[in-house]
């Protein structure tokens, strides 16, 4: 019984019309709108990303940089300072040139443009004139000149000669200029003070004057006078022998140099 119901139940099925197929649109149907979807989606987070950026980046920086701002007086101030001041409004400072002032000191701020209290975009740049100082003149070289020469030039340059130290050189003669301060070239206002250093020639040898009592006089005269000394003879002394050295200035075993002044004295 239960095989003849299973072999009409296959017979009915087999004479049932297949399905027909679904189209090939309509198979990629799924597919395609979840891809859709995807892109759909990225499209708007990338929208709104670039949204949030050029609100709150973007727009923030466009609208200070055009901003207008009141710029500052910077005349009289030093360039280091007025930089700050002009940095601190969104200005930039550009110096074009440097100008000779009697009035500025040097390195502050003669002119400016646009002028303090105008109204300009930030971001703009503020030009400055810097003043040199009061207006200047070179020291002339005067190494190896007298020192008369070297005042005489000064006063040329418009410099007044200062204090005149001397040293013992032997590279430079006696009373020519060894060195100025300042050093010649170097640029400086009218009237500045030039101080010298003048040559005293090389340093004379030092020697301890020995005891010459008792020597005969113009021997001791003779060796004296070769080394450079001047010697003076004069009568007076402690008694001694004639034609003898009776007494010494200075006194024996006091140090002298080249050039100094001896006196011997002798009994006729």
């Amino acid at each position: 019984m239960r095989d003849s119901l299973d072999v009409d139940l296959e017979e009915q099925l087999s004479e049932m019309p297949a399905a027909p197929p679904l189209p090939p649109g309509e198979r990629r149907r799924g597919p395609r709108f979840s891809f859709l979807s995807g892109t759909l989606l990225l499209a708007g987070v990338a929208l709104l990303g670039g949204f949030l950026v050029m609100n709150l980046v973007l727009m923030p920086s466009f609208t200070r940089q055009g901003a207008e701002v009141q710029v500052p007086e910077v005349i009289g101030q030093s360039e280091i300072e007025a930089e700050r001041v002009l940095a601190a409004e969104g200005l930039k400072l550009s110096k074009i040139s440097e100008q000779w002032s009697p009035d500025v000191a040097r390195g502050f701020v003669i002119s400016q443009d646009p002028a303090g209290g105008g109204v300009v975009k930030r971001g703009r740049r503020i030009s400055v004139i810097v003043s040199l100082g009061a207006q200047g003149t070179s020291v002339p070289l005067l190494d190896g000149v007298t020192a008369r020469q070297a005042q005489l030039l000064l006063e040329g340059s418009g410099l007044r000669a200062g204090r005149i130290a001397k040293v013992y050189t032997d590279e430079v003669s006696k009373d020519l200029v060894v060195a100025s301060d300042p050093p010649g070239e170097t640029l400086v206002q009218q009237g500045t003070v030039v101080n010298l250093l003048v040559s005293l020639g090389p340093r004379p040898q030092s020697y301890l004057l020995p005891d010459l009592s008792g020597r005969d006089i113009g021997e001791a005269v003779r060796s004296l006078r070769e080394e450079g000394f001047a010697v003076t003879v004069r009568e007076g002394g402690p008694r001694q022998k004639s034609g003898l050295v009776s007494a010494q200035e200075p006194s024996a075993g006091h140090r002298v140099s080249s050039r100094d002044s001896i006196v011997l004295y002798q009994h006729p």
